[in-house]
């Protein structure tokens, strides 16, 4: 084992004898500071104090298996132990190195300064500066090869490297082994399945450095490619967005002069989950507020840590923040900003601080007044009670920004899993849609979408969604799978306004009208049976004689007085079904407790119960704002009829229990008729609808 990591062992077992005799180690060990950068953390909470040392260990580690001449990877141990001091030590220590003007926020920097400051308590004559020169160059660039070829840095921050590589030629070493076998150690202590990605550009790039080949700083349009590349594997289309916008020669001349002479810091972890559209406006929006001539590097730390936070004990980005920010940089056009205009919001601001005395550091983060903040704080606290839909109505409302009911913030990716399941009922849909043009409204994660479009080759697909966030995920997701339909933002309730009179050949509306009769404030309301009429009559207005209208939804039980009892076998079901009474927005639940067992209900209402109970607690905050059954069997028919006229033709009416639920709720609840007989009824309908 090599020494380094035999030290580090005796100061996690007690031994501070081991401190006192090695700096860099107590620098590491003992701090109160945690620099990490959040791209690889899997959870915040369970990220130790200290994240620094154990990061060092794991890059030692990785050194310790290597099979190398001894001289090598001697200074590769003593460039690995010193390159992360700067993110360490006690608040007296960093307030001595900060005085002496040491870079504590540009890490390798700092290190290099602190590195060189404890070599001068050796005596000279003890001294191998040649060696020392070495060490302290390659700590100066330390992770500045992997930061280039991610298109951080510029090349010019190694002209350290390449003016060292220059003038030491009778040095007895293997400079180009050391590099190579340094940045693995750096790249596969974060992550053994990144080394494996960037090996082989990490080899050529070290080895054009040491054979002294002329190395060009990245072309603009490669090197925002580069920073982008997270996003770009989700679906961002960035060449297509790239061109558009940099259409635009102020825009280019701009992004240009400022990548020029701009080193970049935790950038793509800040801003991956952004779009390049946001991205250009965050940089012209600290470009107008630093001193162009003077910068040198931008920090995104602070930026970074302020968007994650853990939700469910996993790290996530903090969607409050991320539509607030959003929503503000939708205030104003990339041209505005061009024209030098500066748009004001009393709630949220992008603010740049100063990190050095010469204005040449900043670092950027987003500033939200007293009350925006507190009202996060309390859409996070929200998130698993009922209070959670009331509560991000209010960030709505107090930060102006969107305010479509199907944006489920944190729930995004569950709603969107849920929109995809059910694949069997989508596909009988599918056998029943026809024509060149059809619109799946409501397209959630887009399985119908992708059935469609298996399906009907010929057909052109699109996808209406009133969600910019669901928009914004099935665009990338089309870009990502390389996927032929089509998305659409628009209004369910005037497609016309969309689309020609008959023009489009299907309609398909899956598991969406009930969302539609709970959310939208139709005339004043929600819950008025008027929003699924209105849904229904958009969408034969555009419709093709010979088109179809084709609904899956909830349905309600006809005679609407039939009575259920529900008996609780689970304990805690009571408390449930109580709490849900209270908390329940589609109408008045009216029950009687008849025993200490027993409930008797309606059996509509004891159906929309069942529905929120089979969910249980991870969708109770919004399954309580949702109302599946709205019309009844006969009730269905009778609307279809007079909204539709003589015009559309019912060619398919049934109805169903929804797979699984039986199965589900017989551990937890008994359903029983006032004959005492088990069962549930349907609670599922499917309807075409035919244009004559």
């Amino acid at each position: 084992m090599i020494k380094s990591l035999d030290l580090i062992e005796k100061a996690k077992s007690g031994d501070r004898n081991v401190l006192r005799n090695n700096k860099w180690l107590q620098y590491l060990y003992l701090t109160k500071e945690q620099h990490i950068n959040l791209e690889q953390v899997d959870s915040i909470e369970r990220m130790p104090e200290n994240p620094t040392l154990p990061y060092v260990e794991r890059t030692l580690l990785v050194l310790n298996e290597m099979n190398l001449p001894l001289k090598e990877k001697s200074i590769i141990e003593e460039v690995l132990v010193w390159s992360e001091v700067a993110k360490g030590g006690m608040k007296h220590n960093r307030r001595i190195w900060r005085e002496s003007g040491f870079q504590l926020d540009i890490h390798n920097i700092g290190s290099a300064q602190i590195y060189a400051a404890e070599q001068m308590s050796i005596p000279l004559p003890q001294r191998d500066l040649e060696v020392e020169e070495l060490i302290y160059t390659l700590i100066l660039t330390h992770g500045l090869v992997g930061q280039f070829i991610r298109g951080e840095v510029r090349y010019k921050q190694l002209q350290p490297l390449v003016h060292w590589i220059e003038e030491h030629n009778n040095l007895d070493v293997n400079i180009e082994v050391i590099l190579y076998k340094l940045n693995q150690c750096i790249i596969q202590g974060v992550s053994s399945d990144i080394w494996e990605k960037v090996k082989d550009d990490t080899g050529r790039f070290i080895s054009s450095l040491v054979n002294k080949e002329q190395v060009k700083e990245l072309p603009l349009k490669v090197r925002i490619r580069r920073l982008r590349q997270s996003s770009i594997e989700k679906g961002e289309n960035f060449d297509k967005h790239y061109d558009q916008y940099m259409k635009n020669e102020q825009l280019n001349k701009y992004i240009e002069g400022f990548f020029k002479k701009t080193d970049l810091w935790y950038i793509e972890s800040a801003l991956q989950e952004f779009t390049l559209e946001e991205f250009l406006k965050i940089f012209i929006l600290i470009y107008q507020k630093i001193n162009p001539l003077s910068i040198q590097q931008v920090s995104f730390e602070f930026f970074m840590k302020d968007i994650y936070y853990d939700y469910r004990g996993k790290k996530s980005i903090n969607l409050y923040k991320k539509r607030i920010i959003e929503s503000y940089l939708n205030e104003f056009s990339l041209e505005d900003l061009l024209q030098g205009k500066k748009p004001v919001n009393e709630h949220v601001q992008l603010q740049t601080e100063p990190m050095d005395l010469l204005g040449q550091i900043v670092g950027v983060r987003f500033r939200y007044s007293a009350a925006g903040e507190k009202l996060i704080e309390f859409c996070q606290e929200a998130e698993k009670s009922p209070h959670y839909e009331r509560a991000t109505i209010l960030l709505y409302d107090f930060f102006g920004f969107r305010k479509d009911a199907f944006d489920r913030l944190q729930n995004e990716q569950t709603y969107l899993t849920d929109m995809n399941n059910g694949q069997d009922h989508k596909r009988i849909i599918s056998d029943y849609a026809k024509g060149t043009l059809m619109l799946d409204i409501g397209a959630g994660g887009g399985v119908m979408l992708d059935i469609l479009s298996e399906d009907h080759p010929e057909a052109e697909v699109v996808g209406i969604d009133v969600s910019t966030n669901v928009i914004e995920e099935l665009n990338r997701r089309k870009t990502r799978e390389n996927k032929r339909w089509q998305v659409k933002q628009a209004d369910a309730l005037e497609l016309k306004e969309y689309y020609d009179p008959g023009s489009v050949d299907t309609i398909v509306f899956s598991s969406i009208l009930h969302e539609m009769f709970s959310y939208i404030p139709y005339k004043g309301k929600k819950f008025n049976p008027e929003v699924v009429i209105q849904a229904l009559k958009s969408a034969f207005e555009v419709l093709n004689d010979g088109g179809r209208i084709i609904i899956r939804d909830g349905i309600m039980t006809e005679p609407k007085d039939d009575m259920r009892y529900l008996e609780f076998k689970d304990e805690k079901g009571y408390e449930f079904f109580k709490r849900y009474v209270k908390d329940f927005k589609g109408r008045e639940i009216a029950y009687e407790v008849v025993n200490d067992v027993h409930i008797k209900l309606s059996v509509n209402d004891a159906m929309e119960f069942l529905y929120t109970y089979t969910w249980g607690e991870e969708a109770y905050p919004h399954e309580v704002q949702e109302q599946f059954g709205y019309f009844t069997p006969s009730e269905y028919k009778k609307a279809v009829e007079e909204a539709l006229g003589d015009k559309a033709r019912i060619i398919a009416f049934k109805h169903y229990l929804q797979d699984g639920y039986e199965e589900f709720l017989s551990s937890k609840v008994k359903v029983m008729d006032e004959q005492g007989v088990e069962g549930l009824p349907d609670s599922t309908c499917f309807i075409v609808i035919e244009k004559a």
